[in-house]
């Protein structure tokens, strides 16, 4: 486990509204974690090393060692969480499919612990690897992890999930009741593992929202993500990509993407300088061809793309859209589907049919 991962900061703001709806001491869940509450809460691009987050809930523990803490917090969760790994899934054929995204783009999903994801007669059984944490941790990252599933799988449903089974391996559980109230299905408490099992019927059902162009276009872009954009070689130029597309949806700041790097915004500025690689050029670089991507690859309305990009209103994307290409971006779209009506066979081989 590689705890200087860095990472985003969501987890971090849902453990801290979980304290403050708890009445517990926002700065005492901070202690020793190098983090502040005034910047977490700035509403700015803020990045974290994987190791912070673990000193925020242990400390949240400490301050709350009751059974089903976990369950509190997962509550915060919604799938718009994920971002841009959320609307991928959501787009997708079926539950099925949204879980093989996840797994592909692992370094998109929010879990601080591995998950397996392995099938049974009858469905999946999807259980979180706890013993990478330390043992104060692992019961309310557990329950955390299950809650969350149970949210966002509903979410793309749209409608209620209920898993066949619940196993949970906790030190000190909740009487099983409060388990089986919330997750609405047979628990087991004193099992080998953490795992939630899903049923055939669940993964095969038909996605309300399903939309092959979005899937496509959004997969693509989750690659980006991970893989960063391949014709920048310079290695600082590379770094700050890999930052600014992983979170378009919040036009991180010079200062953010500096932060996230260890270094100082100075520095930040001086050594893209020498690389011949300015700030403000390599994020409105990457702004451009997210924007197309999703205008030229997806349904989505100039909203939905306005909000992914980072812009509180259409009419802004808009305005940097034309000064980009020379064109509003309806008119954009219009260009590209009357040249190449259909996807290209590189975007449709995006993500891999669905095989079982």
């Amino acid at each position: 486990m590689n705890w200087r991962e860095v990472r985003d900061a969501t987890n971090v703001r849902y453990l801290l509204s979980t304290a403050r709806n708890l009445g517990l001491s926002v700065e005492a869940c901070l202690q020793g974690s190098g983090l502040d509450e005034a910047m977490l809460g700035a509403g700015g691009r803020v990045r974290i090393q994987r190791w912070q987050e673990l000193v925020v809930i242990r400390n949240l523990v400490a301050l709350h060692p009751e059974p089903g803490l976990g369950i509190r917090v997962g509550g915060c969760y919604q799938l718009t969480s994920l971002g841009l790994l959320g609307y991928t899934m959501l787009a997708c054929r079926n539950l099925h499919e949204a879980l093989l995204v996840s797994t592909q783009f692992r370094e998109l999903t929010l879990s601080i612990c591995p998950v397996q994801v392995l099938p049974f007669d009858g469905g999946v059984r999807m259980s979180l690897d706890r013993s990478v944490l330390p043992v104060d941790a692992q019961d309310m990252v557990a329950e955390r992890g299950l809650a969350v599933w149970k949210r966002i799988f509903a979410e793309l449903l749209q409608r209620s999930f209920v898993p066949l089974r619940v196993e949970l391996s906790l030190s000190r559980p909740a009487p099983v009741e409060y388990y089986e109230a919330y997750f609405e299905c047979p628990v087991v408490i004193g099992a080998p593992s953490n795992a939630v099992l899903v049923a055939d019927a669940d993964l095969t059902s038909e996605l309300p929202l399903a939309n092959a162009l979005t899937r496509n276009a959004c997969a693509a872009l989750c690659r980006q993500l991970c893989d960063g954009l391949e014709d920048v070689v310079s290695p600082l130029a590379r770094q700050v990509l890999q930052v600014l597309i992983s979170h378009s949806g919040e036009m991180p700041l010079a200062a953010d993407v500096a932060g996230s790097l260890g270094i100082s915004e100075r520095s930040l500025h001086r050594r893209l300088a020498a690389e011949g690689q300015p700030f403000r050029r390599l994020d409105e670089r990457v702004r451009e061809r997210l924007a197309e991507r999703l205008l030229g690859d997806s349904d989505l309305g100039l909203d939905a793309i306005a909000a992914q990009l980072g812009y509180s209103e259409a009419a802004s994307f808009s305005r940097a859209f034309k000064r980009w290409t020379g064109l509003a971006p309806s008119r954009w779209r219009a260009a590209q589907r009357e040249a190449a009506p259909s996807l290209d066979a590189r975007s449709l081989a995006v993500v891999a049919p669905l095989s079982r």
